[in-house]
C-alpha cells in the first residue's frame, strides 16, 4: 500500500475553482456584449453634427421670443403676429424639400397676408460650396434685401450634383439682378464677419436641440425636418386664434 500513488484532492479542488471562475467571468462578458447591444438599439439614425457623449440629449425649453433675429435675413412684415425661425443649408435636400412645401405655401397663405414673418438662419455642415453658400446669403442680403428670398429659392431650385461653387453662385446671382461683383467682393472682404455670425447661428440652433437640417421654431415649438404644410399650418392657424 505504501507504493501506491497518493490521491491529490487540492489539485482537483483547483481545477473545479478555474472552471466555475471561468464560468462566471464568461457571464459577465455576455452580459456586457448584451447591454452594449441594448444601449445603442435605440439611437435614432441620421446624419447628427453634435456629439454629447453617448448620452441622450435633454430636450431644451424653446421659445421664438429668444431667437436671435437682428441682422438675420427675412421676409414678411416686421409686425407680424407670428414669427418662424428655420434653420437651413443650401445643400441639404431636405431643405429644399421644405422649401418647395412647406414654406411656399406659408408664403403665399400668411406671409403675403401680413400674418407671418420668416427668419431665415444658416446651419451650414456639409462641405466648402455649402459654406460659401452661406457667406453668399449674408452678402446678398447686405446688397439686395428686398430680392433675398427670390435668391433664396433660385438657389434651391439649382441645387444639385456638380452645382455650387462659388462661380455658380455669383452667375445666378447676377442672372436675378442683384450686383454680383459687390456680393463677390463682400464674400471675401467680409468673410471672417460673416462667418463669425453664421456659427453663432449654428450654435444657436443646437442650443435649440436642432441637430441638423431643416430645424424649425413656432413659438415654443421644434419642427424637426421637411415636415409637410398641414404640419405648420396647424401651429399657425392655433397661434392666430
Amino acid at each position: 500500500m505504501e507504493n501506491q500513488p497518493t490521491m491529490m484532492p487540492v489539485k482537483s479542488g483547483s481545477t473545479a475553482q478555474w472552471i466555475a471562475i471561468a464560468i462566471i467571468i464568461a457571464s459577465v462578458l455576455i452580459s456586457g456584449s448584451v447591454l452594449y447591444t441594448k444601449s445603442t438599439d435605440n439611437k435614432p439614425a441620421g446624419n447628427k453634427q453634435e456629439s454629447n457623449g453617448g448620452a441622450e440629449p435633454t430636450a431644451p425649453v424653446v421659445d421664438i421670443k429668444n431667437v436671435k433675429t437682428e441682422g438675420v435675413p427675412f421676409i414678411g412684415g416686421a409686425n407680424a403676429p407670428v414669427v418662424i425661425a428655420t434653420w437651413g443649408d443650401y445643400k441639404c435636400s431636405f431643405c429644399k424639400k421644405l422649401e418647395e412645401d412647406a414654406i411656399k405655401n406659408i408664403v403665399k397663405d400668411y406671409v403675403n397676408t401680413g400674418k407671418v414673418r420668416i427668419v431665415f438662419k444658416s446651419y451650414q455642415f456639409l462641405g466648402p460650396d455649402s459654406q460659401t453658400a452661406g457667406l453668399a446669403s449674408m452678402a446678398v442680403w447686405e446688397v439686395a434685401p428686398n430680392k433675398f428670398y427670390d435668391w433664396h429659392k433660385s438657389m434651391y431650385e439649382k441645387q444639385g450634383s456638380g452645382w455650387g461653387s462659388k462661380a455658380d453662385i455669383v452667375a445666378l446671382t447676377k442672372s436675378l439682378g442683384i450686383d454680383s461683383n459687390r456680393v463677390d467682393s463682400l464674400m471675401t472682404t467680409k468673410a471672417d464677419e460673416y462667418q463669425k455670425f453664421i456659427d453663432a447661428e449654428k450654435a444657436e440652433g443646437t442650443a435649440f436641440g436642432i441637430r441638423g437640417t431643416p430645424g424649425t421654431i413656432i413659438g415654443n415649438q421644434v419642427i424637426s425636418g421637411a415636415q409637410p404644410y398641414s404640419a405648420f399650418k396647424t401651429i399657425i392657424d392655433e397661434m392666430l386664434k
